[in-house]
């Protein structure tokens, strides 16, 4: 018994130094992971990317309002520049002189005692190529300006009625010729810069809206038409 107290105080004695150690020492918290900051989101695609298909309508307007159809493509040639190319077909650019014109025409035409009245429209297409910059920060709207030089064709399309009948085809008859200033298909080069925004909405599906101003140097004079246009269009 002796001997198995003196072997158990041996063991405390010895013990002792360890568990003040322990008691001396720190309490130490457990090592926390630290938080990781949530990674940023990448930035969206270019609305744009590699070459672009679109198609466009909306409003011509010079003296009046006239519809407006039209086709667009372009290619990214350096970060953000596309070479582009684009076809518009505008329902009326008659200018102010133009009007005045067929009007006076008109003028020249009695019957009866009333007068004939004029009116003209000029249709007119389009087609040019240029470039294009788009703004491509990360955004829901991605602004761009737009320039593009080429050519067409408008065709002057007067109607004349007398008595509310259109004699347009038989002015001869009442000695008056039309001539080239108010009637025929001509040739003309042109020139477009303009402001738009393009918006992703599916996909690789993207949505133009935008502002372009078109110069057309006909015969003897220029018809600058305001197109205002709303279309959208496909990336690849």
């Amino acid at each position: 018994m002796k001997r198995a107290f003196g072997a158990v105080l041996v063991c405390v004695v010895t013990a002792m130094p360890a568990l003040a150690r322990a008691q001396a020492a720190p309490t130490q918290t457990p090592t926390q992971t630290p938080t990781q900051a949530p990674a940023s989101q990448a930035p969206a695609a270019n609305v744009v990317n590699a070459w672009y298909l679109g198609a466009n309508t909306g409003a011509a307007i010079v003296e009046n309002a006239g519809g407006i159809f039209g086709l667009e493509g372009g290619v990214r040639v350096w970060k953000n520049l596309d070479v582009v190319g684009e076809l518009s077909w505008m329902q009326d650019i008659a200018t102010r002189r133009q009007l005045d014109s067929i009007s006076s025409v008109a003028g020249f035409i009695t019957s009866g005692g009333s007068t004939a009245t004029g009116t003209t429209k000029v249709p007119a297409f389009y087609g040019g190529i240029g470039a294009r910059w788009v703004f491509e920060q990360v955004a829901t709207f991605r602004p761009y300006v737009i320039a593009t030089f080429g050519g067409g064709k408008y065709e002057l399309k007067p109607t004349i009625t007398l008595n509310g009948t259109d004699i347009t085809s038989n002015t001869a008859q009442y000695g008056v010729t039309l001539g080239e200033d108010v009637i025929g298909q001509y040739k003309a080069t042109a020139a477009t810069g303009g402001i738009g925004i393009l918006m992703k909405v599916r996909d690789n599906w993207y949505v133009d809206g935008g502002l372009r101003f078109t110069s057309v140097d006909e015969k003897d004079q220029r018809a600058n038409v305001i197109r205002l246009l709303i279309g959208g269009g496909y990336r690849f």
